[in-house]
This record gives structure tokens, C-alpha cells and sequence, in this order.
């Protein structure tokens, strides 16, 4: 009883159950199918930067070494389940002294001997066989981390896309709104030389003028560290300025919902908790052959001798020995505490899986409510700066009537200038969300970068499921 395996994989479904839905915050009737709303998601720019992150990125490199490495830990695994031969030739010259009571001339010369050993582990309980698979697993769970990574990249450098295209959009309104200020100038002093309006008028509009100003620096200062960002995910250091992009509403525009389906379909859908689980499953692949060492073990060998003057001869006449081991621990401290470590292990992976399951699903709680919320406020914003923008018109109408005064005009203009830069900080949490929601589904704008995932890790990914299996 004391060398049961009992397994972890029975206790997956009690601390890593998804719920039975999730709180959609949508019209799921417009949702579009996750894969293709998600690689829909951004313009052609984007999509060209994409197919350059997969050919130059080094983290993508990084990752696909570890694969290979996993994979050639499988390999070597493996061939423990195979019969070990050894082959050896060794040569001698002997020399003795002139002179003494031992012959010279019967023991000088030179002495070849040669050997062929074989030996195999019967593999009675399976603890070879364990270990091969718990190393195949880690091959496959590193072949979804490699996705994992693909995916994170790809969704880097669409947010980082999408704070470029959101500055650039900033910059064109800020200069907009310093030219609209300047007119405004020109109508303050224009009304202050008639002796219709105070020197504090013109004070105010200057200082609402050097305000743009000193926003058009900062945005600027942003859009080159953006630029920036963008050349070290591509693995360059030198600044990129990718082309212009249509604006964050025509992305919105272009932009669906994608559909989430059930909750249980994350385990499909998220290469990390596809990780998280085939960890699970090494850990208690390595368990149980932790276990089976207690158990009797069985081995073969096979020994080939030969020795002759000369090598020619060394084949002629040969020593043949074969035999066969047999070994029962009876006591072994160590090897309670390696079961014990090993299980240990498998715990401390389950719990791992459970806590990436909870965050995968509050990862797309949190893009829901966001998203919702983002979509509220870009509304609102909309209608809050069509009233702005009567209420400037109908303002600068009655100052230019000389029935209101400026500060009335000036507070409009604030106003409005204000909802016009808020309405782009919105649309771009609103695209971040989207891209956000893709990410926790599992899935990236563009198919490029997970495509060469894919085509990297298709041969380490097959030889793992077909060992596993």
C-alpha cells in the first residue's frame, strides 16, 4: 500500500472549476467569433509590424530555445527505456628490464583487449516510462509557452501601436484647438483696440494659448517614447516611425466583439493554462515514479571480453557473459523524501493551475467591465461635446453682440477643447480594452507571430501529444 501512486489529476476538477458563465456586459447577438473578431483587430500598419516582430523579435528566439532544450531533455529521457551498449579497445606494450629471472622475451610485446557491454533495465512498474512522459509534457508545456509569449508580444505591440496612432491623433487635435485659440486672440485684442473688452481678455486667451502649447510638447514626448517602445519590442534601437494609421475611431469602427462562449472553453483557447495543465500532469507523471522506486527493479546485462598480442586477433577468442540483477530497497531515507518532494511538487503545480484558471477568468471579467464601461463614457463623451459645441457657437455669437463677456467664451472653449481631448483618451481605452479581451481569450491581433509560434514548435509539440498519449 505504501508504493500506491495516488494521483492530483483526480483533484483538478474540486479547485479549478470555471463558472457556468460569465457576465457578458454585451448584446452577445453582435458578437463576432473570437478568432476572427480578434485578428481582425487593428489596421494594415499594424499587421506589417506584427510580421516583422515574428522575424526579429529575440524573445520569440529565447522561448523557442527553451523548446528545443525541453525537447532534447525528452529525447534523453527516453533513451533510458533502450538497452545501453558500450564498446572498447585497448592496446599495451609492455617492457621489462634486461637483465633479472623474468624472461624478456616471453612477456615484452604489446596486449590488445577488447569488450562489448549491454545492459537493460526492465522497466517492471513504470518508472522509466514515467519519467519520459513527465519530460515529454514539460516539452509540450513549454511549446505553449512559447504561444503564451507569441501572444503577449503581439498584444505589447498593439497597445503600444494603438498609443502612437492615439498621440498622433492628439498631436493634429491639439494644433487644431492652438489655431482655433489663436483666432480666438486675434477676436480679444481686435475687441480690446475698439475699447470693447478689458486687457484681462487677452491675458486669459495667452495663457489658454501657452497651455496647448506646453500639451503639444508633452504629447510629442509621449509619441517618441512610444516610437521607441516599438523599435525595442522589433529588436532595433533605433527610433520607428511606422506610417500614419486611419485614427482610433475607424479602428473602433472596424473593430467587433468577439464572442467568449463558455467559460470552459478557456482550457482550449489560453496556451498558458494549456501550460499550467500539462505542468499538472509531468508533476504527477514524476510522482509516481518517485513512488515506484520502492518497487523491486530488474536488470540485464550482457559482457563480451576478448584479449590477444595482436589486434588482428583480438576477435578470435572471445569471453561471453550474461546476467541479470534483480535489487529490493529495504530502507532508504532519501528516497521517502524524494516521494515527498515529488508530491510536494505536484501539489504546488495544481495550485499554480487553479490560481492561472481564476486569473484567466478575471482577467476577462476585468476586460468586460472595462470595455463596458469604456463604451458608456466614449457615448457620453460624443453627446457631451455636440452640447459643447452649440453652447461655444452660441457663446462667441453673443460676445461678438457684446451681450456676454469673455470668461463666458473662454470657459466654452475650455470646455469643449477638453471633451475633444478626453473623447481620444476614450476611444483608445476602448480599443486597449478590446485588445485586453483578446489577450485573456487567448488570442492576438494578426495570426503572424502565432503562426511561426506554430511552425517553431510544430515537431516538439507532436513527438510530446504522441508520447503522452
Amino acid at each position: 500500500m505504501g508504493c500506491t501512486h495516488t494521483s492530483v489529476l483526480e483533484r483538478i476538477p474540486e479547485v479549478a472549476e470555471p463558472p457556468p458563465e460569465f457576465d457578458l456586459g454585451f448584446d452577445r447577438a453582435r458578437g463576432a467569433a473570437a478568432p476572427g473578431a480578434c485578428s481582425a483587430l487593428g489596421d494594415q500598419t499594424l499587421w506589417n509590424l506584427q510580421d516583422r516582430l515574428a522575424g526579429q523579435s529575440f524573445d520569440l528566439q529565447v522561448a523557442w530555445s527553451r523548446v528545443e532544450a525541453a525537447d532534447a531533455r525528452a529525447r534523453e529521457s527516453g533513451a533510458y527505456l533502450m538497452p545501453r551498449v558500450d564498446a572498447s579497445l585497448t592496446g599495451n606494450d609492455l617492457t621489462f628490464p634486461g637483465s633479472g629471472i623474468v624472461n624478456q622475451f616471453l612477456l615484452a610485446g604489446a596486449a590488445w583487449d577488447s569488450s562489448l557491454a549491454s545492459s537493460f533495465e526492465i522497466d517492471l512498474w513504470g518508472r522509466l516510462r514515467n519519467r519520459e512522459l513527465a519530460a515529454l509534457l514539460d516539452a509540450e508545456a513549454s511549446v505553449h509557452d512559447l504561444r503564451s509569449l507569441a501572444i503577449s508580444l503581439s498584444s505589447g505591440l498593439a497597445e503600444v501601436w494603438f498609443g502612437v496612432v492615439a498621440e498622433r491623433e492628439l498631436i493634429a487635435l491639439l494644433e487644431s484647438q492652438q489655431r482655433t485659440s489663436e483666432r480666438f486672440l486675434e477676436l480679444t485684442q481686435l475687441r480690446f483696440g475698439q475699447g470693447l473688452g478689458p486687457a484681462q481678455d487677452i491675458g486669459r486667451q495667452r495663457e489658454q494659448l501657452l497651455s496647448l502649447q506646453g500639451q503639444i510638447e508633452l504629447a510629442r514626448g509621449r509619441l517618441e517614447s512610444l516610437e521607441f517602445q516599438l523599435a525595442t519590442l522589433l529588436g532595433s534601437t533605433e527610433r520607428l516611425t511606422p506610417d500614419d494609421a486611419p485614427g482610433l475611431g475607424p479602428l473602433l469602427d472596424a473593430a467587433e466583439q468577439p464572442d467568449l462562449g463558455v467559460p470552459a472553453a478557456l482550457l482550449d483557447r489560453r496556451p498558458d493554462l494549456q501550460a499550467a495543465r500539462w505542468r499538472v500532469e509531468a508533476a504527477d507523471r514524476r510522482a509516481a515514479a518517485a513512488v515506484s522506486e520502492w518497487l523491486p527493479s530488474l536488470s540485464l546485462t550482457a559482457l563480451v571480453t576478448g584479449r590477444a598480442l595482436e589486434v588482428a586477433d583480438v576477435m578470435s577468442d572471445l569471453v561471453r557473459q550474461i546476467g541479470g540483477t534483480a535489487s529490493q530497497a529495504v530502507y532508504g531515507g532519501g528516497r521517502r523524501a524524494r516521494i515527498d518532494q515529488a508530491y510536494a511538487a505536484a501539489e504546488e503545480s495544481l495550485y499554480a493551475y487553479a490560481q492561472s484558471l481564476v486569473n484567466a477568468v478575471g482577467e476577462v471579467q476585468t476586460a468586460l467591465a472595462v470595455g463596458r464601461s469604456s463604451r458608456e463614457l466614449v457615448t457620453n463623451l460624443e453627446e457631451r461635446l455636440g452640447e459643447a459645441r452649440r453652447v461655444l457657437l452660441l457663446t462667441s455669437e453673443s460676445y461678438r453682440e457684446g451681450a456676454t463677456d469673455y470668461l463666458n467664451v473662454l470657459t466654452a472653449l475650455l470646455s469643449q477643447q477638453g471633451l475633444e481631448q478626453a473623447l481620444i483618451d476614450a476611444r483608445r481605452q476602448e480599443l486597449a480594452s478590446r485588445l485586453q479581451l483578446c489577450r485573456s481569450l487567448g488570442f492576438a491581433p494578426g495570426t503572424s507571430v502565432e503562426r511561426l509560434a506554430a511552425g517553431l514548435a510544430a515537431v516538439p509539440e507532436t513527438t510530446a501529444a504522441g508520447g503522452a498519449s
